[in-house]
């Protein structure tokens, strides 16, 4: 099994926030080289002030790909989402995350875009409404980024954070019930950590849907850090195939540099034994 190896990056954000490498996103490039990253994923804070050309000079410059553009801050700094009651809302989220998939584009992103937290949260009541507007826009999305050679990638994240699609499961069941060609799914080892009961299991059940995966320990901290049993969810992936890149999104402590340095040697040893 050979999988890029990427490293997520932001210019700024939360302390304990899962990014890794934070500041200036062209020595965030180097910095990802200089410590054997094949890729680097890049969590946008705003399209427009994103410095495209440098990017693609950086990443010609140090042989490092990019793996993914993430929408998270979207909704975290905007509070937009692409299934928001409010029409005005709904379309610019959508409008922003078209522009992400436009610099994934542009950038040769060998994964896709990732929708985590900007699809929203499923309401209480009219359910069947609301998961007819999220496959309307994830179509719509879909359709979007394979015209520019993307995929849109759909987190799986824990029910402590959001109570759209906790499992691979659940959200294999939607990909497949709306027909949504260019969805994928996104998995995280740490959110699976917490709600699903078999890891490996759970990347079966993926299965050749299976796009995109996240890995920290069970702590959120860099792989072999915490008490998570690595070689079994490694095995499973080799099982279904998986060809996608393994992206370290982890909390950068006790600095970046330890982070980073340390799930790389756990993560190339790991990669290389299964």
């Amino acid at each position: 099994m050979k999988n890029l190896l990427a490293i997520t990056a932001i210019t700024s954000g939360a302390p304990r926030a899962p990014l890794v490498l934070r500041g200036d996103l062209v020595k965030a490039v180097g910095q990802a080289a200089d410590w054997g990253y094949d890729a680097i994923e890049i969590h946008i804070i705003d399209a427009g002030d994103f410095p495209l050309p440098l990017m693609k000079d950086a990443c010609s410059r140090y042989g490092v790909k990019v793996s993914a553009i993430v929408t998270g801050q979207i909704f975290t700094r905007r509070n937009r989402c692409i299934t928001s009651p409010d029409p005005a809302n709904r379309e610019a989220a959508m409008a922003e995350v078209k522009a992400y998939i436009d610099i994934a584009a542009a950038l040769g992103a060998t994964d896709g875009v990732v929708i985590g937290w900007v699809k929203g949260n499923r309401p209480d009541t009219q359910q069947e409404e609301f998961d007819r507007l999220l496959a309307g826009q994830l179509r719509e999305l879909g359709s979007y980024a394979s015209n520019k050679g993307q995929r849109i990638l759909v987190e799986v994240i824990n029910r402590y954070e959001t109570n759209l699609f906790n499992t691979a499961a659940e959200l294999r069941e939607f990909l497949d019930k709306w027909a949504l060609p260019n969805c994928w799914i996104h998995m995280d080892t740490f959110h699976m950590n917490i709600d699903e009961a078999d890891m490996p299991q759970a990347i079966r059940t993926a299965g050749d849907k299976l796009g995109y995966l996240h890995v920290a320990d069970s702590n959120r901290l860099y792989p072999g850090a915490g008490h998570l049993d690595f070689a079994p969810i490694l095995a499973a992936l080799q099982e279904v195939d998986y060809q996608g890149t393994i992206s370290l999104e982890c909390i950068p402590e006790p600095d970046s540099m330890t982070a980073g340095v340390r799930g790389m040697a756990f993560l190339s040893k790991a990669v290389k034994c299964s």
